[in-house]
């Protein structure tokens, strides 16, 4: 009798640990949905991703310059850039086709929730798995953005899956293969998403060493293979690191950047109530950190291992800002996401019976997401009015089919790519010399060119658009033509209509 009561009440629990992980699971592609009706339907940009769009958008030979100058591998581009071309034989909005690009990672990952992650630790913990991973702080608006984030979250979390099932006696060939080839595109997408699958290697090292010593042979093949594809692109990331070596823009690491590496993961902004930002949503954050740490002290050592891969990460990140110079910002932590909240899930879905420990948890989860959720629609909305403020004061300024020069690719890139592509843009020869004069000559240089004089001439004006910093003040007057400040708020540029004499 005493068994059969038992027998039944864990069987009751268990058809509700199903039955909430099935809603959460739905709840998790409504969410979805949502947030793809969002991107499509608010496309504000800002410069990095004006610089993918660029980048799909140049000739090929271009593009292949692009990504070896990017300070970023180049698997994110390729895969934009075939969808921009499909996008293009369809006739579909490349902002649009590259929200798509950025969107399909998490429905990727939803489908391995469904199946990988329901497979190994069941409906509860793939339902948690699935919300947390479309509701999280920060991860509404990256499944937006038009950078490589998504695809980063998505190779590393898809590895430390794979490596799961290694670890639990699935170590055939084929789980090697996949672990292995998710490693490679994980390398290629960013530079953090491969340190994220670095610690993985490293987790599952260690984990074979202790329990599974005959499965070491598959480990160093696979590792070898990973580090032997990822070493032609070393000649060029070394490249990368020498043309940024003097002026990468990652601020140095302090304790306040630290402390914003919590916030930036656990704590949704303020875009609900009228309140101070940091004390009014740090509370949340706190809460959620206090969360996850009492699930890690009541957990086993392997069930821990998302959380902690997910810690060593920007402890690396941190390590080597202050040893070689800042190369960590918070954003490079979206790769290793995956591995967070599904150590988390795995954590909280063990303790579905301690409703103490349980219920708590889970409405902070939830309070974070609702929160997050309004922030992520105010922000892109936010983003979108933004932006069409912004050219619609360009197109007032500078109008279209006029001649506009610029200093510096930065600002040359922006206008060229996506606000002012009916105009004539002009980039002078960038060189390391901070002398106005060698600008303001190379200026009469283009002044002088019979085909810009054409131009002139049939009514065109000139502009020029400053972003380079000077060692002298930029003099107005000069021989052939003099330069007029205008008043438009570019914010890092400033512009100057050219009057010819």
């Amino acid at each position: 009798m005493g068994k059969n009561f038992k027998l039944e009440i864990i069987m009751k629990n268990l058809n509700k640990e199903d039955k909430l992980g099935k809603i959460l699971f739905i709840i998790s592609i409504i969410t979805l949905l949502y947030v793809s009706y969002i991107g499509f339907t608010k496309l504000g940009m800002w410069y990095d991703e004006i610089y993918s769009l660029g980048m799909v958008k140049s000739p090929f030979n271009d593009f292949i310059n692009f990504a070896f100058l990017d300070v970023h591998p180049p698997l994110y581009y390729l895969i934009f850039k075939v969808f921009y071309k499909i996008g293009v034989f369809l006739g579909i909005n490349p902002i649009i086709v590259g929200k798509f690009t950025s969107l399909l990672p998490f429905y990727l990952i939803l489908v391995l929730a469904a199946t990988k992650v329901r497979k190994n630790w069941g409906y509860l913990t793939a339902g948690l798995f699935a919300f947390c991973i479309v509701s999280m702080p920060q991860l509404m608006n990256f499944a937006v953005e038009l950078r490589m984030y998504s695809w980063g979250l998505f190779f590393v979390t898809a590895s430390f899956i794979y490596a799961y099932d290694i670890l639990n006696k699935n170590s055939t060939w084929k789980s090697w293969g996949i672990l292995t080839l998710l490693t490679i595109a994980s390398a290629y997408t960013h530079y953090f998403s491969a340190v994220a699958s670095f610690v993985i290697y490293l987790f599952l090292l260690a984990d074979l060493i202790r329990n599974n010593k005959n499965e070491l042979k598959k480990y160093f093949t696979s590792a070898i293979i990973a580090i032997l594809s990822f070493t032609p692109w070393l000649i060029i990331l070394k490249q990368q690191a020498a043309s940024v070596s003097s002026s990468y823009w990652i601020a140095p690491i302090t304790l306040n950047k630290i402390l914003g590496y919590f916030w930036f993961v656990l704590s949704p902004d303020n875009q609900v109530i009228n309140a101070n930002q940091i004390a009014a949503f740090s509370v949340l954050g706190l809460l959620l950190l206090i969360g996850v740490i009492v699930l890690l002290i009541k957990s086993d050592k392997k069930d821990t291992y998302g959380i902690l891969i997910a810690v060593c990460v920007p402890i690396i990140g941190i390590i080597l800002s202050l040893i070689i110079k800042p190369v960590f910002h918070p954003r490079y932590l979206i790769p290793v996401l995956g591995c967070l909240w599904l150590g988390v899930s795995i954590l909280l879905g063990k303790n579905f019976s301690n409703k103490k420990i349980f219920i708590p948890i889970f409405v902070i989860i939830l309070l974070v997401a609702s929160v997050g959720c309004v922030n992520f629609t105010q922000t892109q909305i936010n983003d979108q009015i933004n932006d069409s403020n912004k050219i619609q004061s360009l197109e007032e300024t500078f109008g279209s089919g006029n001649l506009i020069i610029y200093d510096a690719f930065v600002p040359y890139f922006e206008m060229n790519s996506y606000y002012l592509t009916d105009d004539h843009n002009f980039m002078l020869t960038v060189t390391e010399d901070k002398d106005f004069n060698t600008t303001a000559n190379q200026i009469s240089d283009v002044l002088a060119d019979p085909g810009i004089q054409n131009e002139i001439s049939h009514g065109s004006k000139v502009f020029f658009i400053n972003y380079k910093h000077y060692d002298n003040e930029i003099t107005l007057n000069h021989d052939t033509y003099n330069l007029k400040k205008l008043p438009i708020d570019l914010d890092k540029y400033t512009a100057y209509e050219v009057e010819i004499k």
